[in-house]
Order: C-alpha cells, then structure tokens, then sequence
C-alpha cells in the first residue's frame, strides 16, 4: 500500500511513513539511549558502511590541513598563493551537483558506488604529483567524487532512518569523518613527521576505502522510498523542477547559508601551519594538538544529533555557528601557550562539530525524495563554494597588510550571519518525518517563505 504527499511523490507504506499517521512518542520523550536502541540490525549495517565511506571522507578531506606547511614547501609557495590555489580545489565539489540528479534519475546506490571508487582512485593518484598545478587538477577531480558521495550517503541515511534517529544517523556520519581527520593527523604527526617521510604517503594510505566499496556493493540497496517515487506516475521529474516553487524558496536559503557557515573553512585548515609558523610549536605537537583537541569534542557530534531531534534542528545549530566563532577568536588572537591552544582549538571542533549534523542535515530534509539528492548536492556545492571563497578572501587579504589572524576575525562574519539566516527562515525539521517536512512546502508560513 502506497500514500501520496502533498510534494505529489508516492511513498511506500513503511514503519517510517506508518509513523506519520499512527501514535507515537513525541521527540522530545525519546533519550539518546531510547532512539538509537530502536534502530534495527539492517539500519547499524548500513550506519556501519557508509560510516567507513565517510571516515576516508574526513580523512582525505584533512590531509591539505595536516600537511600544509611541508606541501608548501614542496612547491615553494606562501599562505596566500596556498589558499588561491585550494579554493580552486575547493571548486571540485560544484560537478557534483550534476552528478546527484542521476542518482534521483536512476538510483543512488549505483552513482554512491561510482563516486568512492572514483575519489579513492583520485586521491592515489595525487601521490603521484610532481607540481602544484598537477596536484591541484587531481584533487579537484577527487572533489567531484567526494561531495557527489556525501550528498548521496546523507540522503540514504535521511531516507532510511526514522524521524526519531534521523539526527542520529546525521550525527554518526560527522562522527566517522571526523574520525578519518583525527587519523590523518595522527599518521602524519606520530609516523610521516619524526621520520621524515613524505606527506604523500597520506593519499596513498586512503586506499582501503575501496574494501567499503567492495561490500556496499553488494549488500546496499536502492532505498524504499526512491523505489515508491520511480514507480509512480509523476516518479520523473525535471531537473528544473527545484528551482520553481515550492523549492526554490529552500534552494536558496539551504545554498546561502551553507556558503556563509563555511566561509571559515580556511581558519581550520590553516590551524596546523599556524601554531607552526606563528606559535612556532613543533609539527608533531601541532598535530597531536589538533587530534587531541578533535578528540574531546567528538562527543558532541552524536550529542547535536540526538539533541537536535528533540528540541529541533534550529535552535542547537545556531549556537554551535556562535560557538565556532567564539573558538577562532581564542584561537588566533588571544592563546599563545600550548594548553591555551588546546583549550581554544577545542572551543573551535566543538562548534564545528555541533552545526556539522544539523546543518547538513537540512540539505537532505527539505526536498521531495525525487529532488533529495539533487537538492542536497546544491547544498554541499554551496558548502563548497563558501570554503573556496573562504581561501581566496584570506589569500587577498593576507597579499594586502592583513595578517591571517586579521582574515579569520572578518570571515568569521559569514557564520554568524547564517546562525541569523537559520532562525529566522527555516522551518523546522527535527523529529518529523521527510513527508511532513516536504509536505509543508507549498505553504506559505513564516518557517518557509516561498519566493
């Protein structure tokens, strides 16, 4: 049996959809405990999967952060010429946003599967690199591949789990990439940095992630809700469609603030080389500040999650924008010893950590199943987007007579005004159900303006 919603896309009559018409607890009466006993043996399965596939996500993800000062050196470049050329990088993530319609087209187990082949084969293959612009046309292919297979991973997730363990699931994700960073770090400052060894050997050790593939392949399969869309007579769509109201009114907002919550993505990857050149603390101490300081703030990715589905995506993303800001600060302007360091660096992760789930969880939330994984691929494109305008901002004005402490203090600008942004357009989507959430689409409220 099958039920239509308002978005006019039919969905399967699972325990999930069962939920939208049947009792159940309120968000608010389920404990972190409570919900993530709920989730099954096939939900931890597929958690367990795409959790590998995101940890050598945050792992690639990281090693220009760990590795900066000696691949500037490599190639003889300063900070300023660095950011130019990884904001071009950066731009890598927009393809993708071409590459997730196929998946609402024609399934996204096949395009998941493409794309962690595709970015495991990059990032080999930047070891291989002899010069900055090889490295960069590499790593801006291995881009493409990346943010095409977290778009796709978020939006299985969204769709698989329940409401009630949707930000759980969010959660876990951030929880594994971050994970893959703290690794990074650990293998360039305990094993590469005391023995001189080169820093590409961080890309070729990212090649296991094809061993995720090889299963994923064959245990993953196309989710219920994308095989009810398909099956119904208005299951194809145009990919014009998202750019029309309803949509468009998300599209912009989802993309807008996702560029200004990242316009301090050169602060954190610039955290290593600065307690390097500017703290002159050594490169394993840096490094080992960096993965220490992941580490206590690890917690608080599955803390916003869960949180997040009982007292609303809203209100625990905008205090983590605040609180991200507030950890620059410390960071680049008031700590100078290593504790203090520590200290303010840990600030910075938890505030990243904090808005990482539910930020990007909107993107995967607020679009119908037949343009989910496009719409959530506009918004990791604008994610990316935001980081490389980030790098190229702090490489002018580092060029002119701003220091980086100076760049991060007027970028940080960008992550307050989407904390504004947040609070006052977005509806609110923790705890219900993706039907409820687009159904309201059409409607207009003060949570969703339509444009």
């Amino acid at each position: 049996m099958a039920a239509q919603d308002a978005a006019g896309e039919t969905s399967p009559d699972t325990p999930a959809r069962q939920a939208v018409r049947s009792p159940a607890p309120l968000p608010s009466q389920r404990s972190l405990v409570s919900s993530v006993r709920s989730l099954g043996a096939a939900h931890w399965q597929l958690l367990i999967l795409l959790g590998v596939a995101s940890f050598f996500e945050g792992y690639d993800f990281n090693i220009i952060t760990v590795a900066l000062t000696p691949l500037r050196a490599s190639f003889r470049i300063d900070q300023a010429t660095a950011s130019a050329w990884i904001a071009v990088i950066y731009l890598g993530g927009l393809p993708a946003v071409l590459a997730a319609r196929r998946a609402d087209r024609q399934g996204r187990r096949a395009m998941l599967l493409l794309s962690l082949a595709g970015y495991t084969v990059m990032t080999a293959a930047t070891a291989a690199t002899t010069s900055i612009e090889t490295f960069v046309a590499v790593q801006f292919a291995a881009r493409f591949f990346l943010v095409t297979q977290a778009a796709i991973t978020w939006t299985i997730v969204a769709e698989e789990l329940p409401a009630h363990a949707r930000g759980i699931g969010f959660g876990w994700l951030a929880m594994l990439s971050a994970l893959g960073t703290g690794w990074s770090a650990i293998l360039y400052g305990a094993v590469l940095s005391p023995f001189h060894l080169s820093w590409k050997w961080l890309y070729v050790a990212a090649l296991p992630v094809l061993l995720a593939g090889a299963r994923l392949r064959k245990v993953l399969g196309e989710t219920p809700r994308h095989q009810a869309v398909m099956a119904a007579p208005a299951g194809d769509s145009r990919w014009t469609d998202i750019f029309r109201p309803p949509h468009r009114a998300r599209l912009l907002l989802v993309c807008g603030t996702a560029v200004l919550a990242n316009l301090t993505a050169q602060a954190t990857v610039y955290v290593v080389d600065f307690m390097e050149s500017q703290r002159h603390v050594p490169a394993s101490a840096a490094s080992l500040t960096l993965v220490a300081s992941g580490a206590v703030a690890l917690p608080v990715l599955l803390l916003a999650g869960s949180v997040s589905d009982r007292v609303g995506r809203k209100p625990v993303l905008c205090g983590f924008l605040v609180v991200s800001v507030a950890g620059f600060y410390c960071f680049f302007h008031l700590a100078h010893g290593e504790v203090a360091l520590l200290a303010s660096l840990t600030l910075v992760y938890a505030g990243v950590f904090g808005s990482w789930p539910t930020g990007t969880g909107f993107g995967a939330e607020l679009f119908p199943t037949r343009l989910r994984a496009f719409g959530n691929s506009f918004s990791k494109g604008a994610a990316y987007t935001g980081q490389s305008a980030s790098f190229l901002v702090a490489g002018t004005l580092m060029t002119g007579a701003a220091s980086l402490p100076a760049a991060v203090l007027i970028l940080s600008a960008g992550p307050l005004l989407a904390a504004l942004l947040v609070a006052v357009f977005f509806p609110e989507t923790g705890g219900k159900e993706l039907e409820q959430i687009t159904s309201g689409a059409g409607r207009r409220t003060p949570d969703a303006p339509v444009i």
